[in-house]
């Protein structure tokens, strides 16, 4: 069985159960899961985790770097490919993340790091929560599930809603990471948005092929404050 660490800053968090670390972290791993896939061209090594803020001050972030090591620690393939929810976290918040890489053909990935920065520039305020009112995931159509979110703009002034939503199976392990936005207009104070979402058909066949069961839906809601 392998056995994966993510790395934040210079620290390093083990994936293996029980270990633990006196001194405090700047970002604190909640939830993680490393999923391999089948992509469009090749297979795709994926981390998902939920983070935290452990600081006594916002911490900015916005980009991570996923390195996929072999069993003699060599580095098969580095991306920064990175999603994630509000950029800025507010002491003891968390949001959820996303990083992937190409497997090299013929390789094996034995184990990985992640690397999570603070953000150099502060180019963004403080994001405003938004309220969710329903996430719902529905299995009805087997081949194409169908995930439903409501969000509600609580304050007086219209703003853009920006949303991250996670699919879990019932222990609230993390299979899939989405991301949408509505830019275009903005949502009118105390006004509601209706929103349907759906898994890639990577994403789908690897949960079906892998006899995992999907049942809930995780959402954040947030508006950027600049």
């Amino acid at each position: 069985m392998k056995r994966f660490s993510a790395m934040f800053l210079v620290l390093v968090l083990l994936a293996a159960a029980g270990f633990t670390f006196a001194e405090e972290m700047e970002i604190t791993v909640l939830r993680e899961n490393y999923i391999e896939y089948k992509g469009y061209s090749s297979m795709k090594g994926e981390y998902l985790a939920q983070i935290q803020n452990n600081t006594s001050a916002g911490y900015y972030v916005y980009t991570g770097t996923i390195t996929l090591l072999d069993a003699d620690g060599n580095a098969l393939n580095e991306k920064s490919n990175f999603l994630g929810g509000s950029k800025y976290l507010a002491p003891g918040e968390s949001s959820f993340i996303r990083i992937n890489a190409d497997i090299p053909e013929g390789t094996t990935v034995a184990d990985y790091t992640v690397d999570i920065p603070p953000a150099e520039k502060r180019y963004t305020g403080e994001d405003l929560e938004l309220q969710v009112d329903e996430a719902v995931y529905d299995p009805t159509n087997e081949s194409n599930p169908q995930i439903y979110i409501t969000v509600t703009n609580p304050y007086d002034e219209p703003h853009y809603v920006a949303l991250v939503f996670t699919v879990e199976d019932a222990e609230g392990n993390i299979y899939y990471l989405g991301q949408d936005s509505y830019g275009l207009d903005r949502l009118g104070g105390h006004s509601t948005i209706y929103t349907v979402q759906a898994m890639p058909s990577e994403i789908r066949n690897y949960v079906k092929d892998n006899g995992i069961t999907l049942t809930q839906v995780e959402v954040s809601a947030f508006a950027e404050n600049k």
